[in-house]
């Protein structure tokens, strides 16, 4: 484990970003993953009220042992598990995403400005998917160039995703990776009940298969040949009656094939012993597959978001070294079940017949906070790509005063519907204007990395834009003071000349007395 910098058998609770950037170089041997899916829901929530979907229920000695180690770290609320960069513990899990809640600007402007590949599939998401897909794949790229920096030359990835969003996922992992360190998109094929549906039944998930060079390690795995493939059988070659070489196939159906890239393999069902109770749950001999085939007993396995601890319970039954990171506390108290539970047959386990009480007995997996990360001594290398010097993490920005959907109707107010860059207009056949937001995207008139201002995510320094213009400006960082000329010049104008665009000064005066009505409402006098 040279250079592996954080406690084996380690379980952090942090946010993932922050505890990568905390560990060594090339220390890991493989990273094994399943992140959020960007499904657009929250998971464990039944009629808008958190259900507890914990296999059996949490106790009410499990919930303390939580709220005890919490205060260990000097968290006793919400708000300083926001601090902390943690979330409370909660069994509601929300796989949504936005601009505002999930994201820094200035990660999206360090993306674009250093890795460009990057910035381009997350621009291109916005405008062919969702703002919420762009902004889940800002928050999966700062993740995967950590993990990439972390991963040895041998190492590997293995990125799970469905098909929500696994092609853009692909086209992020390529710039991050590369396209050549491409090796598979393995299919986990499964079956489940499911109701009647208006398209195939949705039956398998994708794992994206990465080497980090071409040194990764790799283990042929194989299976069985099909029941009516004669090749199942053993062969061995003899003469026929005229003296001509035959193969003679035997019974022994034992012979082997390498294995393809569609995996069946059971989901887990309601009643299986391995169940946590999370829906998102994979099983561990999913994970147990992926780490035989790219790893050898002592690497170093790394699961970052390691909820329901299946890549650590196969880690550990497989004899890897590993170490686990999740932003929710409830983690621990799965972590504990897991090793606890009998029926997965850990190696660490003192009793194997009753299983009781091993984590707490026989430290074998020990818990770190928030405040306690690694500490990474590796050098900054002349030829590593640049690091992100990530500002703190804003919980609300300014923009919050005012939802990014009701400025984009006040500013339209403000040009009678029109971009404020070209003139483009939604217009029905007789060519009259319609009152819709569609076709429009927010960006801002002075641009983000102008640090000159203080308040450039409001409502006086945001503008609406053409999708067309807006992905230029985009990769320009001009001001659109600047862009609207070169617009004219281009003979990109929707109207006869610049003066028949909104006047920018009066526009921003005017969203200036907006921003004031919408502020004093928030905070009327005597508050």
């Amino acid at each position: 484990m040279d250079g592996f910098n954080a406690v084996s058998r380690g379980v952090y609770i942090a946010d993932n970003l922050e505890f990568l950037r905390a560990l060594n170089d090339a220390c890991v041997d493989l990273v094994c993953i399943d992140p959020p899916f960007a499904k657009n829901e929250t998971f464990g929530k039944k009629n808008n009220r958190a259900k507890d979907p914990l296999k059996p229920p949490l106790s009410r000695a499990e919930k303390d042992n939580e709220l005890r180690l919490l205060a260990e770290w000097g968290i006793r609320s919400t708000r300083d598990a926001e601090r902390a960069k943690i979330v409370w513990p909660e069994t509601a899990y929300k796989d949504i995403w936005s601009w505002e809640k999930d994201i820094h600007e200035d990660w999206v402007e360090s993306l674009e400005r250093d890795y460009p590949a990057i910035g381009n599939v997350i621009n291109a998401s916005r405008y062919t998917h969702s703002e919420g897909t762009a902004a889940y794949l800002c928050f999966m790229a700062l993740r995967l160039i950590e993990i990439h920096r972390v991963l040895k030359p041998t190492g590997s990835l293995y990125l799970h995703c469905d098909h929500t969003t696994n092609s853009y996922l692909r086209l992020l992992v390529d710039a991050v990776f590369g396209k050549d360190n491409f090796r598979n998109d393995i299919i986990w094929s499964y079956q489940r009940w499911t109701g009647a549906t208006k398209t195939f039944q949705r039956m398998h998930d994708t794992i994206f298969f990465y080497a980090k060079s071409d040194e990764a390690t790799f283990n042929q795995l194989t299976e069985a040949y099909s029941k009516k493939s004669q090749h199942q059988g053993r062969r061995h070659s003899a003469f026929d009656a005229s003296g001509k070489i035959q193969q003679v196939y035997t019974e022994d159906a034992s012979r082997q094939k390498a294995m393809r890239d569609v995996w069946e393999i059971s989901y887990l069902n309601s009643q299986a012993r391995e169940r946590t109770g999370y829906p998102t749950q994979k099983p561990v001999e999913l994970a147990e597959r992926v780490i035989a085939s790219s790893s050898n007993p002592g690497d170093v396995v790394l699961d970052c978001f390691a909820g329901c601890a299946y890549t650590a319970v196969a880690a550990e039954r497989l004899g890897r070294n590993w170490v686990a990171c999740d932003l929710n506390p409830r983690a621990w108290t799965v972590f504990k079940r897991q090793f606890n539970k009998p029926s997965l047959a850990l190696l660490t386990c003192d009793d194997q017949t009753t299983g009781q009480q091993v984590m707490a007995d026989n430290p074998v997996v020990t818990i770190h906070g928030p405040g306690q990360l690694p500490v990474r001594t590796s050098p900054v290398r002349d030829d590593e790509p640049k690091a992100f010097e990530l500002p703190e993490r804003k919980f609300k920005v300014p923009a919050s005063i005012i939802p990014e959907a009701e400025m984009l109707v006040e500013l339209l107010k403000l040009s009678d519907y029109k971009a404020w860059c070209c003139g483009f207009a939604n217009r029905r056949p007789d060519g009259a204007i319609v009152e819709t937001t569609r076709n429009f995207h927010l960006d801002h008139i002075a641009p983000k990395s102008r640090k000159n201002t203080g308040t450039s995510n409001n409502i006086q320094n945001r503008a609406p834009l053409c999708p067309y213009h807006n992905i230029r400006k985009n990769n320009r960082r001009v001001g659109l003071a600047e862009y609207r000329q070169e617009i004219a010049d281009a003979g990109e104008l929707m109207v006869n000349t610049l003066g028949d665009l909104i006047n920018l000064d009066w526009a921003q005066e005017q969203a200036m007395q907006i921003y004031g009505r919408a502020f004093a409402r928030r905070n009327p006098p005597g508050d």
